[in-house]
């Protein structure tokens, strides 16, 4: 595909739209579940557990997080794929390019394969009520810790590539 031409940059235009707006809506809510949403909820004791069960049921939480990991990961790698090798390597700014989507990548991978699974079991404990309070405290504390890992990979690889066009002129 020619970049260089009307519809090329349109394409790039949507995916980077795409990548920059999921990429937002998943880490926001990642820091967001990390800083504010878990500490809250484990400091109101049983109320807390309460709410974060009410949370996981109630709202779409769950299934935002891996959608829009997904659409960042699919749209960062296709933009990522129209990348010359001479732009990703030689240069500071595409180093810091590369070192994100590593990070990204290390954060949608941990993300599924530590989080999505608990998620979903967790979720399908609480609605159904036949979860008891050692296993759904257990699941918890996994999902906390978890997701503490994958939102810290994700804000490395945010950083990265949100100040990769600014990194050029600081090893210049």
């Amino acid at each position: 595909m020619d970049i260089s031409s009307a519809s090329g940059a349109l394409i790039i235009s949507v995916l980077r739209l795409l990548h920059i707006v999921a990429g937002l809506i998943w880490v926001g809510a990642a820091i967001m579940m990390s800083f504010y949403i878990e500490p809250a909820s484990e400091r109101s004791d049983g109320d807390g557990a309460r709410f974060l069960r009410a949370f996981y049921v109630n709202t779409n939480y769950s299934r935002m997080i891996p959608v829009a990991a997904v659409i960042t990961t699919l749209a960062g790698l296709l933009l990522y794929g129209m990348m010359s090798y001479h732009e990703t390597m030689n240069s500071a700014m595409g180093v810091s390019i590369t070192l994100g989507a590593l990070f990204g990548l290390l954060a949608f991978g941990h993300g599924f394969s530590a989080l999505w699974r608990s998620a979903g079991q967790y979720g399908d404990l609480v609605k159904s009520g036949a979860g008891n309070e050692a296993t759904l405290q257990a699941l918890e504390e996994k999902l906390r810790r978890n997701g503490r890992i994958s939102m810290w990979l994700a804000v490395v690889s945010l950083i990265l590539m949100a100040g990769a066009r600014y990194i050029g002129p600081l090893f210049a």
